[in-house]
C-alpha cells in the first residue's frame, strides 16, 4: 500500500468485518458524519491500526496545521490526520473505521489503498457517513437517503427520488470505486437545515441508528439525545427573534408536512414553491441565526 501505513502489531479484524468512511469537509455539513465518527470511537472505544501519509494528501496552505502559542513559546504542530481504527463493539461486527479531514490529493491512490486493505482483510461491506444541507426546517426530524450498490439495500434502506449530478466529495469517489471493486456499499446521507452552522446533533444520530438497524450495532445514543435538546432550544431560540427566519421556517415546515410521511425529502421536490424573491437565501439565514447566537443565546 502506497499511502497507508499500518502501525507495527496492528490486530486485523475477525469476521465479518465492515469497513466505515466518514471525513469532514464537502459532505460533512453540520459534522454529522464526523461526529458520529467521534461519538462510536467515544463509546465503544477504539484501537488505533494505522495512518495515512498527510504529506501525500493535504494542501497545509489550504488545511492548515493548528499550532499552539504560549506567551511566545510554540507549541506542538498539530497536523491533519486520516487514520484508520478497529472497533469492537458489544455486538454486531467489528468496525474498521476511516476518519478525518477530506483529503486535498490523492483521491485514486487512496481508494486503491482501500481496496486492497480490504482484499488483505476479508472486507465485503462498505458504510459510509455523510450529511448534506438541504430546505428541511430544524422543527422536524431529519430524514436520510442512501447510496447503494444492491438494489435490494437501496429499496430498504431509503434512497433519493431526484436524478442529479453534484461536484463529488472524495467519499462518494471511495463509495464509487469500492463498490466496483465488489464490496457491497451503503452510503448514509443525512439532509439537515440549509440555514444551521456549527454541529447539528441529530444528524449524528440519525446515522447512528441507522447503522444499528443494518448492522445490529448497539450505540448508547443518550449524549446525542441531550446535545439535540440543548441544539434545538437555541435554534428555536434565534429563530423566534427575527420574523424573517420565523416565516421562513414556517414554510419549510408546511412543505416537510406536505409530502408522503413515508417519502424521502428532495431538493427538487421542495425548492419550487420557494421564489428566490419571497425567502432569504440559506447563508442570509445563517448568517442572521449566528448573529443571534453570538449574542449570547
Amino acid at each position: 500500500m502506497r499511502l497507508l501505513s499500518l502501525l507495527p502489531d496492528a490486530p486485523s479484524p475477525r469476521g465479518d468485518a465492515v469497513l466505515v468512511v466518514a471525513l469532514d469537509g464537502w459532505t460533512d455539513a453540520g459534522m454529522g458524519g464526523s461526529t458520529a465518527a467521534e461519538h462510536l470511537r467515544e463509546h465503544l472505544g477504539t484501537v488505533r491500526v494505522g495512518t495515512f501519509d498527510g504529506d501525500a494528501l493535504y494542501d497545509y496552505r489550504d488545511r492548515r496545521p493548528a499550532l499552539d502559542i504560549d506567551r511566545g513559546r510554540l507549541g506542538e504542530v498539530r497536523w491533519p490526520e486520516l487514520a484508520v481504527d478497529l472497533i469492537s463493539p458489544a455486538s454486531g461486527p467489528q468496525l474498521v473505521l476511516v476518519s478525518g479531514p477530506e483529503p486535498d490529493l490523492s483521491w485514486r491512490g487512496l481508494a486503491a489503498d482501500l481496496t486492497e486493505l480490504a482484499e488483505s482483510w476479508g472486507l465485503r461491506r462498505y458504510v459510509g457517513f455523510g450529511s448534506v444541507p438541504g430546505p428541511i426546517p430544524h422543527t422536524r426530524p431529519v430524514r436520510v437517503v442512501c447510496t447503494s450498490n444492491d438494489p435490494v439495500l437501496l429499496a430498504r434502506m431509503g434512497a433519493a427520488h431526484e436524478r442529479m449530478t453534484v461536484p463529488a466529495s472524495c467519499q462518494v469517489a471511495l463509495e464509487a470505486d469500492l463498490g466496483a471493486a465488489g464490496l457491497t456499499t451503503l452510503g448514509m446521507w443525512v439532509r439537515i437545515p440549509h440555514y444551521v452552522g456549527g454541529v447539528y446533533p441529530d444528524a449524528a444520530r440519525a446515522l447512528l441508528e441507522r447503522l444499528s438497524a443494518h448492522l445490529g450495532t448497539h450505540v448508547d445514543l443518550s449524549a446525542l439525545d441531550r446535545d439535540m435538546q440543548e441544539n434545538r432550544h437555541r435554534l428555536d431560540a434565534a429563530a423566534s427573534s427575527s420574523d424573517e427566519v420565523r416565516a421562513h421556517v414556517a414554510e419549510l415546515e408546511r412543505l416537510y408536512d406536505d409530502l408522503d410521511p413515508e417519502a424521502e425529502i428532495g431538493v427538487a421536490e421542495v425548492e419550487a414553491p420557494l421564489r428566490d424573491d419571497e425567502v432569504p437565501t440559506g447563508d442570509e439565514l445563517a448568517a442572521e441565526i449566528e448573529q443571534f447566537l453570538r449574542g449570547g443565546a
